[in-house]
């Protein structure tokens, strides 16, 4: 049967629609297409249906006349639609290799991964985040994946890398469409790809690599020069390429032939250091490698025996920045060498803590010899003499590797020399022993009624604190102690995108000495904050009542909001004019910040009413001062009445005190 006629129906009932059902008699076009749909009429009842609702289309009068049409067009949309079929000409054969599989899917759920992937604008990285974490088996469909590896060149970097960092936790499955297609001439997407295949299959795609490095250029070349460290077979390759590429190719593979640590690497190493030692130290922070890590521990043993045979030494530029090199170069490494080269460094005390010379505009002039700590409290901009960076060294290294060597060796130096070494023999504890032996050397170091450690110099208490617990903060979601720190990568810098460091997590809870002591301590209530744990020990009311009494000092001003949250996660309930409190220690209120900072204390909206009236008292009053003297009295009755509108506790099944539970 012909059902073309049925069609044409529609398309001019369709037109008729946009058109105007007034102009129905004068449409010849549909009047032909109700005429050749005669046969099917007489053959079924349904289209003898259609071609009645058809012939009384014109007489239907003009107010019901548009109704009368969506009938017969709906009409006919059902029996068109029971005609559509399904189907593709040529046989069914399997998806190629690596381009994903079918996933049964919702279009509310395909259609807008597959949109933040393959188009631009903004909003998309946030679809693709969130899609990643509810649904991320959608990741592997034959529709998405290819789309994932296509848009590892989106212009805007950051999708790009969400998409890498995606592809690395997919796995295997994606390796070969990384390679379909690859250009080791191209541009950062294809860095990109090698970085993924890096990251998922190592030294297993070692001959891909090699294979593609002929004709790599700029970062392409640097991340596969990066990816031959996989492969310890390919130590002479990387030590001859070390001495014919150029700029950061050639950092690059430095950094590759040190992380083998090969006997290639060590011949190398040795003959740069020769003649540019801090070079040789910059290559070698990357590696690990046992033979790396013992060069290393040479080098500084060597350098603290010319200091110790010669106390005098004069200092010079050159050699400040060699000591720098070598006290970096010792972060994140263990091993015998290294241990030795900590004993050495404590053992010369602050013979090194004195000026040094350099020439600047054509004069010597003198300057303190500080090395920077990143994290370090005790001078401005975390500078610190030799004896304490060392130290601070030591604390990350621990911090970073867990090293059992490096937790013994930290009590030893305590013990040994007191002073600036008590911080890593503590933060060793945390990672070593239980929490009430932990307390347990806490007390007996820093307190002075105990002697457990024989310290030729006192463990400062604050000092000692901000180091060990510098970065250590409670994580909410994971209920655990992590280090906010990471290990200076400084290969990131080569790669295609970055990829942070996993955060070192304490395999402890923290005692209640550790709270006691920081209030003790005191000025280190932002350390106290990031601590708070879940504790049912009456420590933690101590702890509610000194940090609610250093908000209410005003020390602080740009704290409020953590002192509020930190309060509310302890249990505080006593709100009573806390933000009035607060304003009048600081002496200043800022009217664009009154609003949120009040919404932030768990009380009702009356009470925020009252509060922001005696703010408002104050101020007329010259008692508190207007930020840039504005203090809008309109808006500020409105923001009392709304609040004073909103419905008490108790209206809304609040508790009957009117209280908010703690959050």
């Amino acid at each position: 049967m012909n059902i073309q006629p049925l069609y044409d129906v529609k398309a001019r009932l369709e037109q008729a629609a946009v058109a105007g059902v007034g102009l129905l008699n004068e449409d010849f076009r549909l009047a032909r297409a109700a005429q050749a749909l005669e046969p099917l009429a007489a053959a079924s009842p349904v289209f003898a249906k259609i071609r009645q609702g058809l012939q009384a289309l014109p007489n239907v009068p003009a107010a019901e006349r548009g109704a009368a049409l969506l009938d017969v067009l709906a009409l006919v949309d059902a029996v068109v639609y029971t005609q559509a079929k399904t189907g593709a000409t040529g046989e069914l054969g399997a998806l190629p290799v690596g381009t994903g599989t079918y996933r049964q899917a919702s279009y509310s759920q395909m259609q807008p991964l597959l949109s933040a992937l393959t188009t631009s604008g903004g909003g998309r990285m946030e679809t693709v985040r969130a899609t990643w974490e509810a649904y991320p088996e959608l990741f592997t469909d034959y529709r998405v994946l290819p789309a994932l590896v296509s848009g590892l060149g989106d212009s805007y970097g950051d999708i790009a890398d969400q998409n890498a960092k995606i592809l690395e936790q997919l796995g295997p499955v994606v390796l070969p469409l990384l390679k379909q297609g690859f250009e080791p001439a191209g541009k950062k997407d294809m860095a990109r790809r090698v970085q993924v295949m890096d990251e998922i299959a190592g030294a297993a795609e070692n001959e891909w690599y090699l294979k593609q490095l002929p004709k790599a250029k700029k970062v392409i070349r640097q991340v596969l020069l990066l990816a031959l460290r996989r492969a310890p077979a390919n130590a002479p390759l990387l030590a001859q390429l070390c001495e014919t590429e150029k700029t950061d190719c050639q950092t690059a593979a430095r950094y590759a032939l040190a992380y083998i640590g090969a006997p290639e690497s060590l011949a190398y190493l040795k003959a740069l250091g020769e003649k540019d030692k801090c070079a040789a130290l910059d290559a070698m922070r990357y590696s690990s490698a046992p033979a790396v890590n013992a060069l290393s521990g040479e080098w500084m043993i060597e350098t603290m025996a010319q200091v110790r045979e010669n106390p005098g030494l004069p200092l010079t530029e050159p050699f400040f920045h060699l000591l720098e090199h070598l006290r970096l170069g010792m972060e994140c490494k263990a091993g015998p060498e290294i241990c030795e080269a900590y004993r050495q460094a404590a053992a010369i005390g602050t013979a090194l803590d004195r000026d040094y010379s350099l020439e600047q505009n054509g004069k010597t002039k003198q300057e303190p010899m500080l090395f920077y700590c990143r994290g370090a409290a005790s001078l401005p901009g975390g500078r610190r003499p030799f004896s304490a960076a060392m130290p601070f060294t030591l604390i990350r290294s621990i911090q970073l590797t867990r090293d059992p060597g490096l937790c013994a060796l930290a009590e030893e130096l305590a013990q040994t020399h007191g002073g600036p070494w008590g911080a890593p023999a503590l933060c060793a504890s945390l990672f070593t022993d239980d929490s009430e032996t932990t307390a347990r050397k806490l007390k007996e170091m820093l307190l002075p009624k105990f002697k457990l450690f024989a310290a030729k110099k006192s463990v400062p208490l604050q000092a000692t604190l901000q180091d060990v617990l510098w970065g250590l903060y409670w994580d909410t979601n994971h209920n655990r102690y992590e280090y906010a720190t990471y290990a200076n990568n400084i290969v990131q810098n080569l790669q295609a995108y970055y990829k942070p460091s996993e955060r070192p997590v304490l395999p402890q809870m923290l005692h209640p000495a550790w709270f006691e002591l920081l209030m003790k301590a005191g000025g280190m209530n932002q350390q106290l904050m990031n601590l708070i744990q879940p504790m049912d020990h009456p420590v933690m009311g101590q702890v509610c009542e000194h940090l609610y009494a250093q908000a209410m000092h005003g020390q602080d001003p740009n704290s409020y909001v953590t002192y509020v949250h930190t309060l509310k996660r302890c249990g505080w309930t006593n709100w009573d004019d806390f933000y009035v409190k607060w304003a009048r220690a600081q002496g200043t209120v800022w009217f664009y910040s009154v609003q949120g900072q009040l919404n932030a204390l768990p009380i009702s909206g009356q009470e925020k009413a009252a509060q922001l009236k005696k703010i408002t008292d104050l101020i007329w009053a010259k008692k508190i001062k207007p930020r840039s003297g504005t203090w809008p009295d309109a808006r500020v009755k409105e923001m009392i009445a709304e609040w004073e509108a909103e419905p008490s506790p108790e209206a809304v099944g609040g508790a009957a005190d009117g209280s908010t539970a703690p959050v």
